[in-house]
């Protein structure tokens, strides 16, 4: 959810700046992004070449800027290389909300998808080596590690450090985003000279389709803070709307990418060596007013029909557990998944689709094919 122009990062003073000592030395800083939670080098462990080429295999082994979810369809998923990695997906039990439920019969409905999340389930989410956790297509996020070491005279004289994640939540029938950032986990060790260092959050909209559409933006995007400011604040607010009548075809389909932008520069006299930085987190909304949705008609408001999504595959997961209201659809598609010649039609080869995002199941929105089916 979030793209980050990496150019050397913001963090405390632990040590006055070595500029002050010495205005001759060669003061650099080098900036990293990594996966949230990276085990990331000490500045003792960063004055050993070892040290040093380790944190440059991590950050050679992140996937490049501008990634969006493997899970990303429609137009969004040629627009960046996909990730490598499948997204963090919910357990059962954080979906489902295992209850002893039986008695419910035919009143059981299907767990509804999510659509809060809170910082705690975005970091769990994540874990210590994905960028992007999809508990539903309404509830997202992804976030990063940013590293810096600065150096006098080619050697490390100090580190700071930062996360950023940024959380995606939609409400129901709403044609609101809303982009929760959080700035955590400030850390500093050594010499820098990261304290006054200001640091500009932007959030672009780089692509739509169709193109030309416009977007409603809102909440308490930082601007420009410095390192002290952001540590202090911790979080912050975007809200993106897209109003209906710009898409195309019957369901006045609109789709885009979310691009946030984090852009820093190094006070002087330090200077930064190597890239500029790349973009991030790049997140794929979606807004529509198919007629099958419950506010299709925007409940006699024009201006609010329709509502947003993410265009992501995501996991739905059905607890097989005894309680569970959907124990017999888990049931049935874990026999169909492992044992598929065991479904009719017979027919040695069959695989059944919803194993993976590359090959997902399709929901259908004709009322005559759904009740064929059924």
């Amino acid at each position: 959810m979030l793209a980050v122009t990496a150019a050397a990062a913001v963090l405390p003073m632990a040590a006055p700046s070595t500029a002050s000592a010495d205005t001759t030395a060669d003061l650099r800083v080098e900036s990293y992004v990594l996966p949230a939670g990276a085990a990331i080098p000490s500045l003792a462990e960063l004055h050993s070449a070892e040290g040093r080429e380790r944190l440059r295999r991590m950050a050679t082994a992140a996937e490049p800027g501008a990634a969006l979810a493997q899970e990303t369809v429609g137009p969004a998923a040629s627009s960046a290389p996909l990730s490598r990695r499948p997204s963090g997906s919910p357990p059962a039990d954080a979906t489902t909300g295992v209850q002893q439920r039986a008695a419910l019969g035919p009143a059981a409905t299907a767990p509804e998808p999510a659509r809060t999340m809170t910082y705690d389930e975005c970091v769990k989410g994540l874990g210590s080596d994905k960028k992007f956790y999809v508990k539903s297509r309404f509830a997202v996020c992804n976030g990063a590690s940013f590293l810096q070491t600065w150096t006098r005279n080619g050697q490390p004289v100090g580190t700071s450090m930062f996360n950023v994640r940024a959380v995606g939540t939609i409400a129901k029938n709403s044609r609101t985003i809303t982009f929760q950032y959080y700035f955590t986990d400030f850390t500093t060790a050594g010499t820098t000279g990261a304290a006054t260092m200001p640091i500009t959050t932007k959030a672009n909209i780089p692509q739509s389709w169709p193109s030309g559409a416009r977007y409603t933006r809102g909440g308490s995007m930082p601007g420009t803070k410095t390192f002290t400011q952001l540590k202090a604040q911790r979080t912050f607010k975007d809200t993106v709307t897209a109003k209906p009548g710009q898409g195309s075809g019957s369901a006045d389909l609109l789709f885009a990418v979310y691009e946030p932008v984090i852009s820093y520069t190094p006070p002087a006299p330090w200077k930064l060596s190597g890239a500029l930085g790349g973009k991030l987190f790049m997140l794929a909304p979606r807004w529509d007013a198919a007629s099958y949705l419950a506010n299709s008609t925007g409940g006699g408001t024009p201006a609010k029909k329709g509502a947003a999504t993410f265009s992501y595959v995501p996991t739905l997961t059905y607890s097989a557990k005894a309680g569970a209201e959907e124990r017999g659809v888990a049931q049935h598609i874990k026999t169909a998944f492992t044992v598929p010649q065991d479904t009719k039609p017979y027919m040695s080869a069959k695989k059944v689709p919803g194993q993976s995002a590359k090959d997902p199941l399709h929901r259908l929105v004709n009322k005559t094919r759904k009740d064929d089916n059924r």
